[in-house]
């Protein structure tokens, strides 16, 4: 079997880890060429080829589509001594290369088979990129051409990475024996024995291994060092790595100088200082933590039990759902996080709300529904108060002040950090070594892929991307730190 595998770039992390995993899980019996738009640095990938036009690009001429399918299928053909019985593309539809739906298109109307790896929607939170790819295909069908951005026949399948977004395609009408749910495969990094303490004379370290990013909610960090020091808890709370994006960077820097002006044992970015190793990180911690307000696969509720090291802090139902069904308990997790808001305070969240929603809905050239603010505002409401990590960054900073000169509440010292129990870290590193192993992956990757090629072919026809956006673009879903 010979497979063209197909990615925007292979830098490191992200989706090149999971390329570099299938490629090893698959074995000799598929030959696979990887085709990408920017060189490979890693080692990992026997064969890949740099393909002209493939890279990130938020423009592209009329013709550009045409030129990239053409040069995909030469470079595929050159590298694999044949034409590729079938093609494994990676977020076609992300927007991040306008050109390439409609180059995707004219490949899958000569006949081509193709599964189609979603890892990201741009429909999800991406405005910019949905915004770019939009335009684009806008021009092309002004000139006389027509792009299929979820395209549909026997012959193309789709890979989800969990069971939420397998639903919203299927909602789109992608049919359920053409709509695959692809957990990836988990291992553990290989990052050598440096046992020596990092953090000789602190107390115990709960590390949140990320790149902080505003969707990371880095506040909830700082949030547990307040209520840690005033309950005179002994415990460090880090994160790992700063964010390279201009924007966020500068709301990291905000988390860093409100950590030190108010004493809190805490630190951020403690991995980019060159003489702290993330081996010696990880062997320190008690425990690893995420309070990500959204993830797409959630390897941060799977990878910190094949270290031996239990996860606290914040859950994704929606996505960690599909690791329960495997086995993997995620006890102690808290799916929201209520604090208390003052009469002012609340009109503020609200005012933020409103115009947070405004924006988002604008951005994808929406109307705004007229009960939005009510429903977003449900969603983040409960009894208890409001969800801490539905609420922006200066009333996050009023809420840990608070702590700081009142004490916190019980539900804020019932959800502090902890390590796990031995005997459910290893139960957990049990289940996910079998099922989220590479053989594992494997055996469900070539199952696809013959189901693929088993199918009868036909001219593709196209699901609702108008579905898709309707389902993403949903007030409950709205997020202030996802902006």
């Amino acid at each position: 079997m010979r497979v063209a595998i197909v990615h925007y770039h292979l830098r490191r992390g992200g989706v090149t880890r999971v390329i570099e995993n299938a490629v090893a899980a698959l074995g000799p019996e598929v030959e696979c060429v990887v085709l990408s738009g920017e060189a490979y640095a890693g080692d990992a990938l026997p064969k890949v080829v740099v393909v002209d036009g493939l890279g990130y690009r938020k423009t592209a001429g009329p013709d550009d589509p045409a030129r990239l399918a053409a040069n995909l299928r030469s470079a595929a053909r050159d590298a694999l001594g044949g034409e590729p019985d079938l093609w494994h593309i990676h977020n076609h539809s992300l927007g991040k290369n306008v050109a390439f739906p409609a180059a995707l298109t004219g490949l899958l109307c000569q006949g081509q088979r193709a599964l189609l790896q979603i890892h990201d929607f741009a429909e999800d939170g991406r405005p910019a990129n949905y915004a770019a790819q939009q335009a684009f295909l806008r021009k092309t069908e002004d000139a006389g051409g027509q792009t299929t951005l979820y395209p549909s026949a026997p012959q193309i399948h789709y890979a989800a990475l969990n069971a939420r977004d397998a639903r919203i395609l299927r909602s789109a009408g992608v049919p359920a024996d053409r709509c695959h749910t692809l957990p990836n495969a988990v291992s553990v990094p290989k990052t050598g024995d440096d046992p020596a303490d990092p953090l000789p004379g602190e107390g115990p370290l709960f590390l949140y291994p990320t790149r902080a990013i505003r969707r990371k909610n880095i506040g909830e960090v700082a949030l547990y060092g307040a209520v840690a020091a005033k309950l005179g808890r002994s415990a460090l709370f880090a994160t790992t790595l700063a964010p390279e994006n201009p924007d966020w960077k500068a709301l990291h820097e905000e988390w860093v100088a409100f950590a030190r002006a108010h004493s809190l044992p805490v630190r951020f970015g403690l991995g980019d200082d060159p003489s702290v190793s993330f081996p010696a990180l990880i062997h320190r911690a008690e425990a690893l933590m995420t309070t990500s307000v959204a993830e797409g696969f959630g390897l941060a509720f799977l990878e910190p039990w094949l270290f031996g090291k239990g996860v606290c802090g914040r859950n994704l139902p929606e996505i960690t759902a599909d690791f329960g069904e495997n086995g993997v308990r995620l006890d102690g997790l808290y799916a929201r996080l209520p604090v208390c808001l003052n009469p002012r305070e609340e009109k503020d969240l609200l005012a933020a709300l409103e115009k947070g929603l405004a924006a988002a809905f604008a951005a994808y050239d929406r109307t705004l529904p007229s009960d939005a603010l009510e429903r977003t505002q449900s969603a983040l409401q409960s009894e208890e108060g409001y969800d801490f990590g539905g609420l922006p960054e200066p009333l996050q900073r009023a809420v840990i002040e608070r702590v700081l000169s009142q004490g916190p509440t019980a539900a804020l010292e019932a959800s502090l950090p902890t390590s796990a129990p031995a005997r459910l870290i290893e139960s957990n590193r049990a289940a996910i070594s079998s099922k989220y192993s590479l053989d594992a992956y494997g055996g469900r990757l070539r199952d696809l892929y013959k189901a693929i090629l088993n199918a009868p072919a036909s001219a593709p026809g196209a699901h609702s991307a108008e579905t898709i956006l309707d389902r993403f673009l949903s007030p409950e879903r709205f997020s202030l730190l996802r902006q």
